[in-house]
């Protein structure tokens, strides 16, 4: 089985400038999403990290953990959704201001076998079916910056939002399949209502809990391998504070120390 890398990081909140912020969804009932840009002189940061991020200026004491969309160049890139004040205020960022982060923190995607059947631990049996990254609503943040650093004949892209999609331009239109609950583009209804894991060697998912629930469970079923990246509240975003313990098999975990990508077979989701 493969397993999620760990990565070391600087605990503390360095500053950086917000290079832009531009607003790219925003539906009544919902809130915004922005593309959050911010320059960064600090560690380099993988696939599946995140942040925790507060404006200088901020109203409120402790940071937000956001997934990286991206890093290149000294900016990182962050898909922030309006959901409470804090992510509010980032939202409402604008360039030029001063903003505290922290990270990268938590653990990365795992490296599985290529299509060749290679690996980071070297050759394997040969491999034919690509992987599926799943992803539901701000979920695909973590799962882009992936899609990124890979071959595009190797991974299919399922992106699920309640209505009109977005942040997917950097995505081979071949690659991607888009739900809407509402209909309003590509498949109407939820991803696991159509998606078949035993298509994929493996998949990779981040979103709400039911959904990762529903994929988890029809991974099981087919046996494919499945790793699930959790969004859970965080305080300290470094394993102190124990404020976004995960139940597993293995008993309690920490979402932000020891993931927040699990093996789904060992997550023990709430009724």
């Amino acid at each position: 089985m493969a397993e999620t890398a760990h990565c070391s990081h600087d605990r503390a909140f360095l500053p950086g400038t917000i290079i832009a912020n531009p607003v790219i969804y925003e539906a009544k009932g919902e809130g915004a999403v922005s593309v959050l840009k911010v320059s960064w002189d600090g560690p380099e940061s993988k696939p599946g990290q995140f942040f925790m991020l507060r404006l200088v200026r901020s109203g409120v004491l402790l940071g937000r953990p956001i997934s990286v969309l991206d890093h290149q160049k000294g900016i990182l890139s962050f898909l922030v959704a309006e959901r409470g004040a804090g992510s509010r205020e980032l939202v409402q960022g604008r360039p030029g201001e001063t903003i505290e982060l922290a990270g990268p923190l938590g653990n990365t995607w795992p490296s599985m076998p290529d299509s060749t059947g290679a690996s980071a631990s070297g050759p394997g049996s040969a491999v034919t079916k690509p992987l599926a990254l799943v992803g539901g609503g701000i979920g695909i943040a973590p799962l882009l910056f992936l899609s990124k650093i890979m071959d595009s004949a190797d991974f299919r892209f399922f992106a699920g939002f309640r209505s009109r999609p977005y942040g997917l331009e950097s995505l081979p239109s071949q690659n991607l399949t888009v739900a809407t609950e509402d209909g309003s583009a590509g498949h109407r209804g939820r991803i696991p209502d159509f998606f078949n894991p035993a298509e994929y060697r493996a998949v990779y998912a981040c979103g709400p809990a039911p959904m990762l629930r529903r994929i988890a469970e029809d991974c099981a079923k087919a046996a494919v391998p499945c790793f699930i990246s959790l969004e859970e509240r965080m305080a300290c975003g470094v394993g102190a504070c124990l404020g976004c313990t995960v139940r597993t098999k293995q008993g309690n975990r920490r979402c932000c120390a020891d993931g927040p990508i699990f093996p789904a077979e060992e997550v023990l989701f709430d009724d």
